[in-house]
């Protein structure tokens, strides 16, 4: 592991945390959104979800089994009991996670964003503590956007926060958010220029439990100086020609592909994977990752160490939904994509899911939809779906996207929750 300077990032709901961390990251910090690494711990199927659903109730899970985030928070709000208990559950499993993901990172300054961090104990091993405040009315403002919430339901959780003052005592670094983006960018700057990373505290105690002992100087035996020779005269400056970059072709598929859900541990090859999908430059960010296995379920197919397809599916209301479908080549759709379908479909039964629907972005591939169609999905139009169906589906599509369609039920219940 690299070491590496830790800013610990804080502050209240609305002060524009998110917002510093984000310019941090332009600058060259490598950026940890703690609050996606929750998403993750409280996937349907984890401990945590687990501890969650045994300590409040199925009442915080949406029908398709996901923890609803807004439900939880409301249970928890203006009680401090429940509180404890959900911190007690939570913080452990988000600061596993914190850990993995920093043991991974090769920046030498890193920032992790929490809004809990100084609760949790992070600032203890923060090279600098970083905490943004911001105008009341301002936090108001922002949090009623952000969140959707009335200005008083706003003005509540503000308040149930407590105040910054503890925080700020503590802060090495206090940025004014208030003001507008060029004014915080200016204070992040001057910052930034401040940091020194060689000071940086090693951290493997920490990241792996390595307890450390002080090492003993070592005794210098003094040496006569010799003066060094004179340096060798430059070598002649050769311009070298630009060399042809050819696009590589798809490797071929040398071995039978596994099809699973994704894990942690792919975070390197979804990351590529993605990229190649969405055709950018560079891979996905761990980061950028995390957040996404948190809100979707990612299914992919894996061969020779990488990743030659993929689909995020997700159900409600009795209805399964793929999105994001992709293979790498022909050959890895007619290997893997029917494998995936009949994965998904299998996890869609067991959720008494009717229909199954494979949601295909324009522009789209045509081993995509030759694949859907040869798994039984035919193309419908979304007027033509139960209409208790439409809304679920109207709100995950965009226009120009086709749908194709498979009932996976002989027996229709068509009564969601």
């Amino acid at each position: 592991m690299k070491n590496f300077y830790l800013i610990g990032l804080t502050g209240n709901l609305g002060s524009g945390k998110s917002t510093v961390r984000r310019m941090l990251e332009k600058l060259g910090a490598s950026g940890l959104d703690v609050d996606a690494l929750a998403h993750l711990a409280m996937r349907r199927g984890t401990a945590t979800w687990f501890a969650l659903v045994k300590t409040f109730g199925l009442d915080i899970l949406t029908f398709s089994g996901k923890v609803d985030r807004a439900k939880l928070g409301a249970r928890v709000f203006a009680d401090a009991d429940a509180l404890a208990k959900l911190e007690a559950i939570t913080h452990p499993a988000v600061g596993a996670l914190t850990k993995e993901w920093l043991r991974e990172t090769e920046t030498s300054v890193v920032v992790v964003e929490a809004i809990k961090l100084i609760e949790a104990g992070m600032q203890e091993w923060c090279d600098a503590l970083w905490v943004v405040q911001c105008a009341p009315e301002i936090q108001v403002e922002r949090v009623t956007r952000d969140r959707q919430m009335s200005p008083d339901d706003a003005r509540a959780r503000l308040a149930a926060q407590g105040s910054l003052d503890a925080k700020l005592k503590l802060a090495t670094v206090v940025i004014d958010n208030s003001g507008d983006e060029k004014s915080t960018r200016a204070q992040i700057e001057r910052a930034w220029q401040a940091i020194q990373p060689d000071t940086a505290r090693d951290k493997s105690e920490w990241l792996f439990g390595i307890a450390h002992t002080q090492p003993q100087p070592p005794v210098i035996e003094a040496k006569p100086v010799i003066a060094p020779p004179p340096p060798p005269p430059p070598p002649p400056v050769v311009i070298p020609v630009a060399p042809v970059i050819k696009e590589e072709p798809v490797p071929a598929i040398t071995s039978d592909p596994e099809v699973r859900r994704a894990r942690r541990s792919d975070l390197a090859t979804l990351g590529i994977a993605l990229a190649k999908r969405e055709q950018r430059a560079e891979p996905l960010s761990h980061e950028q990752v995390l957040k996404r296995l948190g809100e979707r379920g990612y299914r992919i197919a894996v061969a020779d160490g990488r990743v030659i397809a993929l689909a995020a599916w997700e159900a409600e209301n009795l209805v399964a939904m793929m999105r994001e479908v992709w293979a790498e080549s022909e050959s890895a759709a007619t290997h893997a994509l029917p494998k995936l379908f009949a994965l998904i479909e299998e996890d869609a039964r067991a959720l008494l899911c009717e229909v199954s629907l494979v949601i295909v972005e324009t522009p789209a591939l045509a081993f995509v939809i030759a694949q859907a169609r040869g798994g039984g999905y035919a193309l419908r139009d979304i007027n033509a779906l139960h209409r208790l169906w439409q809304p679920v589906v109207q709100e995950r599509v965009q226009p120009g996207d086709q749908i194709f369609v498979k009932q996976l039920r002989d027996e229709m219940i068509t009564k969601p929750v």
